[in-house]
């Protein structure tokens, strides 16, 4: 049985770099961030989780605290949550004398114009360990991820606030175990490997396809009953992230050499020993080895390109293949991989199984209302900012187009590394209806919504595109690059245009549907239809076939 509490502090505060000596545990509310430059101020907050029945199990756990100043609503600062470590008094802490904390773990979100509405971080994690050991309970410690040279000041509602419903609360969510739990066998765990989900020193997340297939893999996995941890590389020194309440670790150098992440493959080996199953995110963390009855996920031909050498050795194709034929399944998500494996090793003894990229088909839908009179035909590349993906191809196309039509806006949305956003938001400055920015996972679908021509303009290495398929399912013609997966997706013609990317044939396919509207209209309506056949839905069904078959629970 599903229940939810909501559990007040027991104790709270805020403490202020400058005034060092002075106490704050009776203001009505607390400042968090960085002010000036010069003021740094972090929350103290701790929950007494005793109220909990010590047989549940805790689905869920948000911190919620409410938002009532905003200093920099124009942009965005990010705010992470510490556990802390050591007894503090929230009568008589300050700022010289604050508890510690693990710099190495933190939980974050991302606030820009939040103001007079509430604030939350999913703090399941500590929440379980909590319960586990009220012993370790020592409360969290909030603090602006960057203290030095951005400035971040909030205002929050404390405990003393006048107002109940703007007071700061942990809503916990969780189920009772019923007695005969007792006597079944431990949830069995997952761990995953894969070479980026964060950056490597653990700040930030790329938020591209990839990162949103693996959070939802990790949340299906959870909901059938598996515990799953994921590992990765990091620089500097080990550390312990959460997304969306999965579990990320950072173990180490890659150990990078040819495309396969050699040092990366072996500590996971050594350090997962004691898990139940393996899954290999990507076919380069799977050398030199091979966790038996393990999965490996291909997420297509990355290697369809002259960019490296080593890709036509004799080193780098023993390596792949040595280690592909040492996984029991290969889950790729296109027919492209399975079928050149087919034609160069068809003595490879894994099994291959094809299941297709996915859309979520309640987010991501055609607008309900179409704009009246609308004045602009907007353009949208939703991709990574990287040659690969046609990016470099696109911003030359979109100068020429917006110099020889008044009524078109190109907009890229997508993320890169610092130099190539640096660069794109200069780009974008320099050009008028050219338009630059970026979503956060949950929040892709407003890219789509007033778009009218989407952009998948991939070169080389490229799967089943979820940006295609987002496209596809808000109705929007695609004109897709010959390559990779996306042959599984575009008929020519009928959803969109499958082209051999440069210039001269991208500019002529968007000028097509630039002076066609109603071909727009048309190839849009049969775009959605396609997108149909790959919901979300369907691919939980197919992977859980999988996994369940694969991985028995009992």
């Amino acid at each position: 049985m599903q229940k939810t509490i909501y559990i007040s502090p027991i104790m709270d505060t805020f403490i202020d770099s400058y005034l060092k000596n002075k106490n704050f545990s009776n203001q009505t509310h607390y400042f968090l961030g960085h002010f000036k430059s010069s003021t740094k101020y972090r929350i103290l907050l701790k929950f007494d989780l005793s109220s909990l029945p010590k047989n549940c199990n805790i689905i869920n756990a948000k911190l919620t605290l409410f938002c009532i100043r905003n200093d920099y609503m124009e942009q965005e600062n990010t705010f992470s949550i510490h556990p802390i470590t050591r007894k503090w008094n929230d009568k008589n802490v300050n700022y010289l004398d604050q508890p510690k904390y693990d710099k190495s773990r933190k939980i974050q979100t991302k606030i820009n114009c939040h103001l007079w509405e509430p604030i939350s971080w999913d703090i399941t994690e500590y929440a379980r360990e909590w319960l586990k050991n009220p012993r370790k309970n020592f409360g969290i410690i909030i603090k602006a991820e960057n203290e030095k040279d951005k400035a971040s000041l909030l205002g929050l509602c404390s405990q003393r606030h006048n107002n109940k419903d703007w007071r700061p609360r942990l809503e916990i969510t969780f189920t009772i175990k019923e007695k005969r739990e007792i006597y079944l066998k431990p949830i069995p765990k997952i761990a995953i490997v894969t070479p980026q989900f964060f950056e490597w020193d653990g700040n930030g997340c790329l938020f591209g396809g990839g990162e949103r297939y693996l959070i939802d893999l990790a949340k299906l996995l959870q909901k059938l009953g598996y515990e799953v941890d994921v590992f990765q590389p990091s620089i500097y020194e080990e550390w312990e992230r959460s997304y969306e309440g999965i579990k990320i670790k950072g173990i180490g150098n890659p150990g990078f050499h040819q495309d396969f992440f050699i040092r990366l493959n072996k500590m996971f080996y050594q350090i997962t020993k004691n898990y139940d199953y393996h899954i290999y995110f990507n076919m380069d963390v799977t050398y030199p080895h091979v966790f038996p009855n393990s999965i490996c996920i291909s997420h297509g031909i990355w290697w369809d390109s002259s960019e490296r050498q080593w890709w036509r050795s004799k080193l780098w194709y023993s390596r792949l293949f040595q280690s592909i034929n040492a996984v029991d399944l290969l889950v790729s998500v296109d027919t492209n991989t399975i079928n050149w494996l087919n034609a160069v090793n068809p003595n490879l003894k894994c099994k291959k199984v094809y299941i297709p990229n996915y859309v979520d088909l309640e987010t991501f839908k055609p607008s309900k209302t179409e704009p009246i009179n609308k004045k602009y035909i907007k353009i949208l590349y939703p991709r990574r900012l990287h040659p690969g993906r046609g990016w470099t191809v696109c911003k030359n196309v979109a100068v020429e187009l917006v110099n020889e039509y008044d009524n078109i806006i190109f907009s890229f949305v997508g993320r890169g590394d610092k130099q190539s956003e640096k660069h794109m938001k200069i780009f974008a400055s320099k050009h008028p209806r050219i338009e630059y920015t970026w979503y956060e996972m949950n929040e892709m679908y407003k890219a789509y919504k007033d778009a009218d021509i989407v952009l998948i303009p991939s070169l080389y290495s490229e799967g089943t595109s979820l940006s295609l398929l987002e496209g596809m399912a808000c109705e929007k013609p695609i004109i897709a690059g010959l390559v990779g997966g996306l042959t599984d997706l575009i008929i020519h013609g009928y959803n969109g245009y499958l082209i051999e990317i440069n210039k001269e044939n991208l500019k002529n396919a968007i000028i097509k549907l630039i002076n066609n509207p109603e071909l727009r209209k048309d190839m849009g309506k049969n775009a959605r239809k396609i997108s149909e056949h790959f919901s979300k839905k369907i691919w939980e069904e197919r992977w859980k076939k999988i996994i369940l078959q694969q991985f028995p629970i009992n």
